[in-house]
């Protein structure tokens, strides 16, 4: 979302450029003569509004124009020129350096804004004095102007808090889409990837041609410990091992609950020996982390199985791919537990 000052500024920006070229076509199409300093002076400003323009694209607008007040200046200098020249002191100054005060005001803080003001009233005075114009008309048209100056000022603030404000409104809501996109890919139990956002991260390694690991891991008797100590107790046990799992992994890797009390791990850019030692030390630290629950102290186990590829898999490819870990698991479990079970993609 653009600031107000950048909003503000386009419109300035846009208000010099359709100035210059109304003045242009005004004194070339209807006075019809055009003397050579006029158009040097023509040709120099419009130099200066390509030169504005392509700084504003750059995003370097106010680093290289002296904060902004340069470019007033200079636009000041090309208006009053322009008044002089064309002789319609009163019925052509007066209007755009209201339409000026207006845009900059608005689009600026309350230092800037004023600042711009005061110094349009005063080129407004030194020019109404050096072509000898009406004292009396300039003095009040000057207190008109300052007055408008502050009068913008108070509404430029007022839009400046409504402004602030929805931003305020527009970032609160950008936080609550991150984190429903959060809790939307994220186990409420575990903190890790739930099971959605597992085969999210797998088609996105998957699909390109490298090595990649799949761990899937699985407490031994699960169901037991939730017979003897109860259903807090296996939550408990599934946060622990959770735990253990996020401190093992590479920030690269991706960890999830792929349901109930088994899980699984994604290692992108592993081969299988790397993978094995991952997963065993994930294993041996389960194996002697100490559960506490309550009055209970007791030991838990895992077992695991891990299928490698290397080569880009397909939708379907995925699913085999996720099953033949599943088997390896299996066959951990048969074997006895608390072991690990290895075999590439392509071998199976």
């Amino acid at each position: 979302m653009k600031s107000i000052d950048q909003l503000f500024l386009e419109i300035y920006l846009g208000f010099t450029l359709c100035f210059a070229l109304f003045t242009f076509f005004y004194v070339y199409f209807i006075l019809g003569s055009v003397s050579v300093v006029t158009m040097l002076v023509f040709f120099a400003y419009a130099i200066y509004l390509g030169l504005e323009i392509m700084l504003y694209a750059k995003k370097q607008y106010g680093e290289k124009l002296g904060g902004g007040y340069l470019h007033i200046g200079i636009d000041l200098l090309f208006l009053f020129y322009c008044a002089y020249a064309i002789d319609l002191f009163y019925y052509f100054l007066l209007p755009v350096l209201c339409l000026s005060i207006l845009i900059f005001c608005l689009g600026k803080h309350a230092i800037k804004g004023k600042s711009h003001g005061l110094i349009v009233v005063t080129f407004y005075l030194l020019i109404s004095l050096l072509l000898e114009k009406n004292l009396l008309i300039a003095a009040v048209q000057v207190v008109l102007l300052l007055g408008l100056v502050f009068f913008v000022d108070e509404i430029g603030q007022v839009i400046s808090s409504l402004y602030q404000r929805n931003e305020h409104i527009l970032a609160e809501i950008e936080q609550k889409n991150r984190l429903l996109e959060h809790r939307a890919k994220t186990d409420f139990l575990t903190d890790l990837s739930n099971h959605q956002a597992f085969y999210q991260e797998l088609d996105g390694m998957a699909s390109k041609a490298a090595p990649i690991i799949l761990i899937l891991f699985d407490i031994d008797d699960f169901k037991k410990i939730n017979d003897v100590y109860g259903h807090l107790c296996g939550d408990y046990v599934i946060r622990e091992v959770a735990q253990i799992i996020k401190q093992q992994v590479r920030s690269s890797d991706i960890a999830a609950r792929y349901g109930g009390e088994e899980f699984a791990i994604l290692l992108p850019e592993t081969n299988e020996s790397a993978g094995r030692r991952i997963a065993e030390r994930i294993r041996q630290e389960i194996e002697n982390h100490a559960f506490i629950f309550e009055a209970f102290r007791f030991q838990v186990t895992v077992s695991a199985g891990i299928c490698s590829s290397s080569v880009t898999l397909k939708k379907s490819e995925q699913t085999i791919f996720v099953d033949q870990a599943d088997s390896l698991l299996y066959e951990s479990k048969r074997n006895g537990k608390n072991r690990i079970t290895v075999a590439c993609l392509q071998e199976i």
